[in-house]
């Protein structure tokens, strides 16, 4: 029979192995460009233009002779609309996809990469129809989606804007050195025309499906790059049209309820978008430049504030730092550079803080997440509402807790300590390397010695890591920079990620943070009002057992959860981030030395989630999975809710509890019909189960017992009696 010049009916080769066998480049020249674009988040093929290595008419041509596949011009092209629909406006802009035509019961569609295989093969499963590939270059390919395709994204990501944007005035903008002038009314239309939607809409779309936290839209000389950053990393997704890039400014800045007209100046403003039922706040900021401006989206997800025992902490260090966050007044720093994930551990502090009982306000720049039962105010410098002023006001309104966002200057500082001493606890964040050098920055910025020492709690310094893909782990053979830098390292221990379809090629999937504490007690308090160095506290914190980032991160990469080459990119040993022994620089350390062992947490310790005890409570009645849960997480349990048998049924599935605390009468499915269940399946059977009940007949205890309960306890439940037998229960 004969075969089709359809790539999916040959070997399927892939691009670079194709250009390397038709001589366009070398084996060398392929290898660092798929090294290059991995470590850059790009596209094979727009490595090899970035690096002029090839141009993309000869890639084309290339794939054309190789594959035996036509190759197709779209400038002026006319395709019929129906053909365009049936493959979402997403997917074309995702995959750079163009559909051309039905022949012969075959879907023709032209691609800038026609060895993406994986594309091809979603495209025949949701047209229904075998595909047959043309090549067409990228350019040609984005610029015709951006002019021709006429479906909206509003259905997948419904832009809510403000009713009270208005605009009654005419004038030119076009005042870049390139573009032709534009006039407000056309502007105006073409940012709200469909097209301009479809693409603006399916670039956010793109960024919260690939977990981005922020988009970046850089008008270059010719087209406009658009780059996402993920798990801290930056990378290029797609180019357009430059053409299209006044009308995707305007559409973002009416998002944003920001002036279209001014292009001059930098602007930041605010919009909001829900996908589905699910909404998510954008902090949109422009900036002029040479060829246009720029657009940074930061995509910000509406949830609630992580719990503590969720952020990665050490065990010592959280205890420590759960311990002091019970005290009533004082002041707890959190440090790292910009995106370490301080307001994250600034919001989980709070989280767990929170009480009907206590008053709590905020004072941040931006205001990240809504905190339900917390008053919160946004900084407006503006209107002449700054970290100061603002900070002056809320302390008159009677507040037991006040988080600060970040302190920036000394009057800020003087405050700060003040309200840390007159009954207040205070939370913040700074901007330092590391946790003792919070002190010098203090003083540095006019603080005296005396007040941080009477004042000050503790410090707690971050990163945040990006954790390895589960789904493509391997042993890491480690290279010769990472086993120069961790001599301790044992070879064959360590993992990484092989890069797979589903973390985009990195081999990392989200972030986790590590830490170190530094907990001012009353030698590192008589240190600092004594004007002792930094780094003299830091050999003292050391000897007394403080675990520094870069031990906590070795800790997780020996655990499995990230790599070395992360903990080397965020947290380098050093002198001021050391790995190994601690110094015995004190007398009070020397006391404590035989105990440092127990006092940092071990890789062997830890598991791979870096988790408390997790425990189930299923119980129809709310107030009681509320009054239990807080009961639980004051001890550091972490606690997961369920209304019924079957819901906790599912989740335990799903979340695999360490130990389940279950009513016994409820609707759906009961506690006896939920201990049935549970026990019938052979990998949960091991679970205890404590059953909870406000009855007192012995026929029913009997029967609990009978089907597997563990213990079992008479509402209404006394704290002391229930975590006793909780941690009786957890130790078998």
């Amino acid at each position: 029979m004969k075969k089709s010049g359809s790539p999916l009916n040959m070997k399927r080769k892939r691009l670079g192995e194709i250009l390397v066998e038709a001589g366009l480049i070398t084996p060398e020249q392929l290898e660092s460009a798929l090294a290059d674009a991995k470590a850059a988040g790009k596209r094979l093929g727009r490595m090899l233009l970035d690096n002029g290595w090839a141009s993309e008419i000869d890639i084309c041509r290339t794939l054309s002779q190789q594959l035996k596949i036509p190759m197709v011009h779209l400038t002026g092209r006319k395709i019929d609309t129906k053909i365009l629909t049936l493959v979402p406006p997403s997917i074309c802009l995702k995959n750079q996809v163009v559909p051309l035509s039905l022949k012969d019961k075959f879907l023709w569609v032209a691609m800038s990469n026609p060895t993406d295989y994986g594309a091809v093969d979603d495209i025949a499963f949701i047209t229904g129809y075998p595909v047959k590939t043309a090549i067409a270059g990228e350019k040609e390919i984005l610029d015709f989606l951006f002019q021709f395709h006429s479906p909206s994204l509003d259905d997948e990501a419904q832009v809510i804007v403000s009713d009270e944007y208005a605009a009654d005035t005419v004038q030119v903008i076009g005042d870049t050195q390139d573009q032709e002038e534009i006039s407000f009314e056309k502007l105006e239309k073409a940012a709200k025309g469909g097209v301009t939607r479809q693409l603006t809409n399916g670039i956010i779309l793109n960024a919260i499906k690939r977990r981005a936290s922020d988009i970046h839209i850089e008008p270059q000389e010719n087209d406009v790059n658009v780059r996402f950053r993920v798990d801290g990393m930056m990378r290029e997704v797609m180019n357009f049209t430059k053409l299209a890039h006044p009308a995707v400014v305007s559409r973002i800045k009416i998002m944003a309820n920001l002036d279209i007209t001014i292009r001059r100046n930098p602007q930041d403003g605010r919009g909001r978008i829900s996908i589905g039922d699910k909404p998510f706040d954008l902090r949109i900021s422009t900036l002029p430049t040479f060829f246009g401006e720029k657009i940074v989206i930061r995509i910000l997800e509406s949830r609630a504030a992580l719990p503590l025992a969720d952020l990665g902490i050490p065990q010592r260090d959280l205890k420590n730092l759960v311990d002091l966050l019970k005290r009533p007044q004082g002041l707890i720093l959190v440090t790292g550079p910009t995106g370490s994930g301080k307001t994250t551990t600034l919001y989980a502090a709070l989280h767990y803080i929170f009480s009907p009982e206590i008053n709590i306000v905020t004072i941040e720049d931006p205001i990240e997440y809504s905190l339900p039962g917390i008053n919160q105010v946004q900084v407006n410098p503006a209107a002449g509402l700054t970290f100061a002023k603002g900070l002056r006001s809320l302390l008159r309104q009677d507040p037991d807790v006040v988080m600060i966002g970040e302190i920036r200057d000394r009057e800020t500082a003087a405050i700060a300590m003040q309200a840390a001493q007159t009954g207040h606890l205070v939370l913040s964040t700074l901007h330092t390397n590391d946790a003792a050098s919070a002190v010098t920055r203090l003083i540095d910025i006019g603080i005296e010695p005396f007040l941080i020492s009477s004042s000050l709690l503790c410090v707690l310094a971050q990163r945040l890591v990006r954790k390895i893909h589960p789904g493509c782990n391997e042993t890491d053979p480690l290279s010769a920079a990472v086993s120069s830098k961790f001599p301790t390292a044992v070879p064959g221990v360590f993992k990484r990620g092989r890069g797979c379809p589903e973390c985009q090629g990195t081999g990392y999937i989200g972030r986790l943070g590590i830490y170190e504490l530094l907990t001012v007690d009353a030698e590192i308090a008589g240190m600092i009002a004594a004007k002792n160095s930094d780094m003299e506290i830091l050999r003292v914190a050391r000897g007394s057992g403080m675990c520094s980032m870069t031990e906590d991160g070795f800790n997780k990469a020996q655990a499995g959860v990230t790599t070395l080459d992360e903990v080397l990119r965020t947290a380098p040993p050093g002198e001021r981030s050391p790995i190994g022994e601690r110094p015995l620089s004190s007398p009070k350390a020397r006391e404590n030395a035989a105990a440092v062992e127990n006092r940092w947490v071990l890789a062997s310790d830890l598991n791979p989630e870096f988790r408390p005890d997790r425990i189930m409570v299923i119980d129809d009645d709310e107030a009681i999975r509320r009054i239990v849960g807080k009961m639980l997480t004051g001890e550091f349990y972490e606690v997961i809710p369920a209304a019924d048998g079957r819901e906790g049924l599912k989740k335990t599935f799903e979340k695999a509890p360490d130990l389940i605390l279950v009513d016994c009468n409820m609707p759906n499915m009961d506690g006896i019909a939920f201990i049935e269940k549970l026990k019938s399946q052979t990998r949960l059977q091991k679970i205890p189960v404590i059953m909870l009940t406000a009855t007192e007949a012995e026929e029913t205890e009997v029967r609990a017992l009978t089907v597997g309960a563990d213990d079992w306890i008479r509402k209404p439940i006394h704290k002391d009696r229930l975590l006793a037998r909780i941690r009786r229960l957890l130790k078998k």
